[in-house]
């Protein structure tokens, strides 16, 4: 359930609003006396950011559009940054992994509204562990000795949710999952983690799906030599989330322009072909099932 209001009633509520054109002010449909002047918008770091920047205009724009507020793109150069922002009030909404939204919602009261989907009822996605083709690494016994990248400690594919897939597979204690690894790093970045295997800085690293379909969609150099060693159970997708002391008319505006953005180069960029959909904060309760079972806790990463 949501937090600060049922998510029935935000539903019945967007059944009246999602058919209304944009031609009409945002006071005519929802009480905005306490709402900023500015909306800031949090990215998660995943490219460069003159790459997302650029990527993000569409967005920015359709939420001027539906908010009548300036808005503003916030780029966080970590997942903590990005919590940390919201949990000062610099941040009014958010995209955040799974495992960094649980944190976000314990650490800076972050409440998910929605999530892109690929498709509609299926709205996950995985976490791939990924080689060259020329390191003899064709199996998870294989990884033994090696070295890996990690992306960031608060990463769901990143890190959280093929973590506990190794210790799975292999039998290895979570304590000592990096010593039987052989040298493990964090890359910062989904794409700097892909790129430290193609360049051998690395022997493997775990990503997510998306950004492997991403670059091989882009024909970046060196893709043609990646290869899967092992992927996840499905996870939930990233949610956006709202803070949670803003206005619910604030947060129903927000989920509004969410559900009525329809820029298709938007979408298939982030394989949300089917647009977003709405989430409760209780769809990520495997994620926290998860981190519990690795005894990882906000405190671990802060």
């Amino acid at each position: 359930m949501l937090k600060s209001f049922a998510r029935y009633a935000m539903v019945a509520l967007l059944a009246l609003t999602v058919g209304l054109a944009f031609a009409f002010e945002p006071a005519d449909v929802w009480d905005t006396t306490d709402w900023p002047t500015t909306i800031r918008i949090g990215v998660l770091p995943e490219e460069d950011i003159a790459v997302m920047e650029e990527r993000y205009e569409p967005l920015r724009d359709h939420f001027e559009s539906v908010l009548g507020r300036n808005v503003e793109l916030f780029f966080g150069t970590d997942f903590t940054a990005m919590i940390e922002a919201m949990r000062f009030g610099n941040l009014e909404v958010s995209k955040f992994g799974p495992f960094s939204y649980i944190l976000a919602a314990e650490r800076a009261n972050a409440e998910a509204i929605v999530q892109g989907a690929m498709r509609r009822f299926e709205p996950t996605y995985q976490s791939f562990v990924i080689t060259r083709d020329d390191t003899g690494i064709d199996s998870v016994e294989d990884l033994e000795g090696r070295s890996f990248a990690w992306v960031d400690p608060a990463s769901t594919s990143g890190y959280l949710f093929p973590r506990a897939h190794l210790i799975q597979e292999t039998g290895v204690s979570n304590d000592d999952l990096d010593g039987w690894l052989g040298t493990a790093i964090y890359a910062g970045g989904h794409d700097a983690a892909v790129r430290a295997v193609i360049n051998g800085d690395v022997d493997a690293a775990s990503v997510s799906d998306s950004q492997i379909i991403r670059m091989r969609a882009a024909e970046e150099a060196g893709m043609d030599r990646i290869i899967v060693v092992t992927e996840t159970a499905p996870i939930p997708r990233s949610p956006e989330a709202v803070r949670g002391d803003l206005p619910d008319s604030l947060k129903l505006a927000i989920t509004h322009a969410y559900l009525s953005f329809n820029d298709q180069a938007f979408l298939e960029a982030h394989n949300y072909h089917q647009g977003f959909i709405v989430v409760s904060d209780a769809d990520y309760d495997v994620i926290r099932n998860t981190a519990a079972a690795l005894e990882l806790s906000p405190e671990d990463l802060f």
